[in-house]
């Protein structure tokens, strides 16, 4: 099952190669969505939204809102941002561990982050999907296809 969590952020910048509007500081109210797959678990969720929230606000929204994205990036296109952001979460079995002792942690999950159980734990929860929306019809999207066929 699919589940997301959508998110925004304000920021500004400028692109560095790039020649037009968009060579000039500007701003963008940034829509985020992250989207992890995983089975359901007994408590009858894949993840909680509220550790899927706490993750993506200290690794990518604390970061980027109202700031400027050329403090970060050479060039801070939609594209490698969203990269970037990919990036961040794609380790998303270490990134729950941290979050082991919350309660609504599904306890299959608790387990197999201690290493108990016959899989691992990015068997049961999986980044899916990372679209960046710079403008209400203009985003970007990353996803494990995107990259398994970049990075052969």
């Amino acid at each position: 099952m699919l589940v997301s969590k959508e998110f925004t952020f304000d920021s500004a910048h400028f692109l560095t190669k790039y020649h037009g509007k968009c060579e000039h500081l500007h701003g963008h109210t940034y829509r985020l969505r992250v989207t992890v797959e995983g089975e359901i678990q007994q408590n009858g969720l894949v993840i909680d939204f509220v550790i899927l929230k706490k993750i993506v606000r200290e690794r990518i929204i604390d970061k980027f809102d109202h700031r400027s994205l050329n403090d970060y990036f050479d060039n801070p296109t939609a594209e490698i941002v969203c990269e970037f952001i990919w990036n961040e979460l794609k380790n998303l079995p270490e990134l729950l561990q941290a979050e082991s002792e919350n309660p609504n942690m599904p306890e299959e999950i608790k387990r197999l982050l201690k290493g108990e159980g016959e899989k691992e734990v990015g068997a049961a929860v999986e980044l899916k999907e990372v679209t960046l929306w710079e403008t209400a019809d203009s985003f970007v999207t990353c996803n494990n296809a995107h990259f398994s066929r970049t990075r052969d």
